[in-house]
Order: structure tokens, then C-alpha cells, then sequence
């Protein structure tokens, strides 16, 4: 039995039970221990990629912090190409463009800046047809009480939200601790 500081829900424990049986089932011992340390560096190098967007993120926070800005920053798009359902150019074309059209998306994130905590667009609640075949997972962060921005990840409906909602989460925290400690 392993002792949580956390409560989850029943439903969440079958998800997790699901995930891991699935991950793991027919498998040794060593096989497993394998699995996980590659699954905790596959976490680190996402959460590295995560610190580097949040840094550049801060760096604008800064540069303009008593500016209102409608603006975002992008990095790793090229990414969302390996994964199966991106595949598509037609889709991925769109999907770019989408990026710099910026409009339908600063909308959902302007969501995310009026809610507390790690937001979760799956696919068309995005109300965008170039989101359909995404979801938006986002955060917001502040400074002295007040929200800057929000940082988050746009993937495939199928990505893994079991490991990509905490990095968010703890991602959104992290800057959220940075930029108050430089004021």
C-alpha cells in the first residue's frame, strides 16, 4: 500500500490503474524498472522543454511587464509532426496557421485567464476547426495575485494527460514563484 498526500477520486485511480496496467502487464521486473526510468526522462526532457518556454515566457513578462500585451510565444510546434494523428499536412498547415492567426486561441486562453488552475480543451470544445483534432491543456500564471498569462500545450486528443496536466500545473506554479520573486 502506498501513502498519498494527495486524494484522488475513483475514477482517477482507474485511470491510473488502467494506464499502468497497460504499460505494464506481462512484463518482469526488470523490464518494468526499465519502462519507468525511461518514462522518467522522457518526463524530464518534456519538463526541460517546458522550463525553456516558461523562461522565455518570463523574459517577455519582464521586458513588458506594465504593458498590456495580446500577444504568445510559441516554441516546439515542429513536435505535434510525430505523433500519427498530426500526420496530415492539410491539418498541420492549418494548425500553424491557426498560430498566427492568434485571435481564436488568445480567446481560449483568455478562457484560461479567468479560471483557477490547469484548463483542459479536448478537441472541438476548442470551437476552431483547426483545434479539432487537438486538445489545449493550460495554466495560468501571476504576479502579486494578479494573472499575466497563461502557458500550456496544444497536442493530440490522444496525448498523455496523465504525465502533461502536472507538468503544466507544476510548470505554471514554477514561473508563477520566478516572476515574484524578482518583484
Amino acid at each position: 500500500m502506498i501513502q498519498l498526500e494527495t486524494s484522488y477520486s475513483p475514477a482517477q485511480l482507474q485511470q491510473m490503474s488502467n494506464y499502468l496496467d497497460s504499460l505494464l502487464a506481462g512484463k518482469s521486473i526488470k523490464e518494468v524498472c526499465k519502462l519507468l526510468l525511461q518514462e522518467m526522462q522522457n518526463t524530464r526532457e518534456l519538463m526541460d522543454e517546458f522550463m525553456r518556454s516558461a523562461i522565455t515566457m518570463a523574459g517577455h513578462a519582464f521586458a513588458e511587464h506594465n504593458e498590456e500585451r495580446n500577444d504568445f510565444v510559441i516554441s516546439g510546434e515542429t513536435n505535434l509532426m510525430q505523433y500519427s494523428e498530426m500526420a496530415n499536412m492539410d491539418k498541420m498547415r492549418s494548425l500553424f496557421e491557426a498560430f498566427h492567426e492568434k485571435q481564436h486561441i488568445l480567446r481560449l486562453l483568455n478562457q484560461v485567464n479567468n479560471a483557477e488552475g490547469v484548463q483542459v480543451f479536448f478537441g472541438n470544445e476548442a470551437d476552431y476547426k483547426p483545434l479539432d483534432n487537438c486538445s489545449i491543456i493550460a495554466a495560468p500564471y501571476q504576479v502579486e495575485g494578479k494573472v499575466m498569462g497563461v502557458l500550456g500545450v496544444i497536442g493530440p486528443t490522444r496525448m498523455a494527460y496523465d504525465r502533461v496536466i502536472p507538468i503544466v500545473d507544476i510548470t505554471a506554479k514554477l514561473l508563477s514563484s520566478a516572476l515574484n520573486h524578482e518583484n
